[in-house]
């Protein structure tokens, strides 16, 4: 008996200690989309490594298709399928859906001018450009889409510096290496 009281005793004290002790340090939040995407072009600006600058903006670019509506996720992936199945006026209704429901989603202006561009609407398609890096001026495939629009226009300086842009993000990327290059190579053959 005298055992059990002491059991009961301890118990006891143990629960009114742990009532006034402060609760546990909760686990710190998930970083949000926004402080993720921070992190990522962070990293990018960084890396040397051509492998590890095309594994970031293939994560960069998974979170960027990711709106936070299920509506517009859902709506930018027919979009997208219908583009790439060359059903560029359908695609292009519904990339106009998303970017008229959802028009601060930088992605849905960025999808809509690929669409514009492979329909020939340049014009259509730079405003669309323009549109995605007024909301994310960091959006690597804008600027280079831009600096190839500008290039085959033969303003070659305005893709120059579209691509310098795009480069100061991810420096190590090659393919906006080669574009620049190319660019590069046609400002020189415009020159006298």
């Amino acid at each position: 008996m005298k055992r059990l009281l002491a059991v009961a005793l301890f118990l006891s004290l143990t629960a009114a200690a742990s009532a006034d002790s402060p609760p546990a340090d909760p686990a710190p939040p998930a970083p949000t989309t926004s402080q993720t995407l921070d992190r990522l072009y962070a990293r990018l600006a960084k890396t040397r490594l051509p492998e590890e600058a095309q594994g970031i903006l293939t994560e960069i670019d998974h979170l960027r298709l990711q709106s936070g509506s299920d509506t517009a996720d859902l709506l930018l992936s027919r979009a997208m399928k219908a583009r790439a199945a060359s059903q560029l006026d359908l695609s292009l209704q519904l990339f106009d859906s998303v970017v008229t429901l959802y028009p601060d989603w930088s992605e849905a202006w960025s999808a809509r001018a690929t669409a514009r561009f492979q329909k020939g609407d340049l014009d259509g398609a730079v405003a669309d450009l323009a549109q995605t890096l007024k909301r994310e001026p960091r959006d690597i495939g804008a600027l280079a889409g831009l600096g190839a629009i500008l290039a085959d226009s033969g303003q070659a300086e305005g893709a120059l510096r579209a691509y310098d842009r795009a480069l100061a993000l991810a420096p190590a990327f090659e393919p906006l290496q080669e574009a620049r290059a190319r660019a590069q190579n046609k400002l020189w053959s415009l020159t006298p």
